[in-house]
């Protein structure tokens, strides 16, 4: 830096002269870009073929992809870094492709209201999503079905009561719940749960028994009776077995 004399004798730095600086500069459209891009938008502006404009505009897009590693190969996103590419070329730029530069209608339009739920949660540790899973378990016929659906939602709903509560919770209270979230229509026998520790945590979720044909029954019956009577191979190794050991006791009588 310049130091300069002030009138009363102190002295100050000062800017250097041919310095560039940001202050001094045009403000950054698209920041995540950077000024560079921002140059070289620029210029593409005083190109004037069409042609070449649009082939050097291609080489810019790839760079912006790669600034951008979220960008992935679909047309969504493309269409998404070329507007990019539009807005910093204040639209003011034409190119010999498929994407046409957004409206200011379509740049400052808002996005659709999201609907919420107004309806209030019944228990806040659990939260809503709880509460629908519960709601789609209690539509379900078939009895097992609805023991396994239980089994693995009080589980869940054990896991988040731990969260937000540190004492231990029976599993008592965990039923009791998925009945009043269910309004009645699930209602399950407390020994069915602790029998084999549906709510347990850290088990591995509950499969329901196949049913077995007759056939498989008969086909298993047989290879368990075929298993259990001797072959002729294993009468034969047990008796060359049994020689082998006569024979090194004779051995040993000798020796002695």
């Amino acid at each position: 830096m310049e130091q300069i004399e002030n009138p009363d004798g102190t002295q100050s730095s000062a800017k250097l002269k041919n310095l560039d600086y940001n202050t001094q500069r045009d403000a950054l459209v698209l920041k995540e870009y950077g000024r560079n891009m921002q140059n070289m938008v620029r210029h593409l502006k005083t190109i004037e073929d069409v042609e070449e404009r649009t082939r050097a505009a291609e080489t810019l897009i790839n760079l912006m992809k790669q600034l951008n590693p979220s960008v992935r190969e679909n047309s969504d996103n493309i269409h998404r870094i070329w507007d990019h590419l539009y807005i910093m070329a204040d639209g003011e730029i034409e190119f010999n492709n498929e994407f046409l530069p957004q409206t200011e209608e379509e740049r400052t339009k808002k996005p659709d209201h999201i609907g919420y739920t107004e309806t209030p949660v019944k228990y806040r540790h659990y939260g809503r999503n709880v509460e629908l899973v519960i709601a789609k378990a209690a539509e379900l016929e078939d009895e097992q079905e609805i023991i396994d659906a239980v089994a693995d939602i009080g589980k869940l709903m054990k896991s988040f009561y731990l969260t937000w509560n540190r004492d231990s919770v029976e599993d008592e209270v965990i039923l009791k719940d998925i009945k009043r979230l269910s309004g009645g229509k699930i209602d399950i026998d407390i020994e069915i749960i602790k029998e084999d520790n549906l709510f347990e945590l850290g088990s591995a979720p509950r499969q329901r028994p196949q049913r077995q044909s007759s056939s498989d029954n008969r086909s298993r019956s047989n290879r368990n009776s075929n298993s259990s009577r001797p072959t002729a191979s294993n009468n034969a190794s047990n008796r060359r077995r049994t020689q082998g050991a006569k024979k090194n006791r004779r051995n040993k009588k000798r020796r002695k």
